[in-house]
């Protein structure tokens, strides 16, 4: 595949919805408690899945989603989900013992639309949420776009939260993860940012379009999915083309996994192939120096050798991929309505969760929490 047609069709499925190994041990794993995992569907739906029983244990409808439901942050304790709905413009948690709605923050007003393209995270202490947004200012014949912002919210501020401060952001923001300390946080899009969580301050800034490898393009990624558990790594595919010396004329298209450390901030680029196959969403193994992607097909990438390790085919197209607690088990999903299950140590499928209605999950978050 030429990176021309990969970026073609990454630019057109954002369009339509509007690496070093982990050390064994990065994060330890829980002694007691159960994996359970979130997801959420067109054009309400958020549902909680016991991972070991392999059933769906709650179905929620969150008020006020607008037909869309994307981004899910589960708070630091696991007990209440944060979804992004309502077009983007609206974040509400959700109690995922009761269902009931405990916090909802509507980022637009009768003068001003704004909306989070994806970005926002809780804190590690679970008392803010930060958010990037867009703001356009809505006059009598025109609107006017205004310089984007992140904005905080407290997580006790009820169904009618306000910011309780704002500072400005860069444009093109596309992620943002909190650092494991709490004192900062990340904000992802043509370079890394990391900015002070209480003040705004800009404290460092690292390439990602910038990223300075001699002989490569620009990078092309689509870093979508916030996903960090159980290792506090987040990583993403990256596809560049490499022209060395005396190479062919057209240049050699790799895929590259970048990781990005929260407690750290160290941020890694690894090649493992030739790019043969597209990978949307990646995540790191807690047990072994491994890293897992999933399309149209589950990859396997040995992050200690930096190869891919193995790939198979899947019966369609997944988005979204996590990780068990313990790291023996694959969990997908994303694009249509089931949760499949698969093995990490042979990729062999292990169960398939058919969501209740056959909704479609689009670019929901799968995130996993442990209760």
């Amino acid at each position: 595949m030429k990176l021309s047609h990969l970026a073609v069709l990454v630019t057109t499925l954002v369009g339509i919805v509007g690496c070093a190994a982990p050390v064994a041990g990065t994060a330890a794993r829980q002694n007691s408690g159960q994996d359970f995992i979130l997801t959420a569907t067109k054009p309400d739906r958020l549902f909680v899945i016991d991972a070991r029983a392999r059933t769906v244990k709650s179905e929620f409808r969150i008020p006020g989603a607008n037909n869309l439901v994307s981004t899910i942050v589960p708070s630091p304790d696991g007990r209440i989900a944060y979804v992004l709905v309502n077009k983007m413009e609206s974040i509400v948690g959700m109690d995922l013992e009761t269902g009931q709605a405990v916090f909802r923050a509507d980022f637009s007003t009768p003068g001003e639309r704004v909306r989070s393209i994806m970005s926002f995270d809780v804190t590690p202490d679970g008392r803010e949420i930060i958010v990037h947004q867009l703001p356009v200012r809505v006059e009598l014949n025109e609107y006017k776009v205004q310089e984007p912002r992140f904005a905080v919210y407290r997580t006790d501020a009820g169904l009618q939260a306000k910011p309780v401060r704002t500072f400005p952001a860069p444009r093109r923001v596309h992620m943002v993860l909190s650092r494991k300390d709490g004192r900062s946080f990340y904000a992802m899009g043509f370079d890394l940012y990391e900015y002070d969580r209480q003040t705004g301050k800009l404290i460092a800034q690292q390439g990602i379009r910038d990223w300075q490898r001699p002989d490569y393009s620009l990078p092309d990624l689509l870093a979508l999915w916030p996903v960090t558990e159980p290792t506090g790594i987040f990583s993403s595919p990256v596809f560049g083309v490499v022209t060395p010396p005396g190479g062919p004329e057209d240049g050699v298209a790799k895929t590259a996994l970048m990781t990005l450390d929260t407690a750290s901030g160290k941020l890694e680029y690894h090649d493992f192939e030739e790019t043969t196959a597209v990978i949307f969403s990646t995540v790191m193994s807690p047990s072994r120096p491994e890293a897992f992607g999933v399309y149209t097909q589950l990859s396997k990438i040995d992050t200690a050798n930096h190869t891919l390790a193995k790939r198979i085919d899947l019966p369609h197209t997944f988005y979204s991929i996590n990780i068990s607690s313990d790291g023996s088990e694959i969990y997908i999903g994303g694009a249509m309505c089931d949760v499949a299950i698969h093995d990490a140590a042979t990729l062999d499928p292990k169960a398939n969760i058919r969501l209740p209605g056959c909704g479609d999950q689009s670019l929901a978050t799968l995130r996993v929490v442990r209760r």
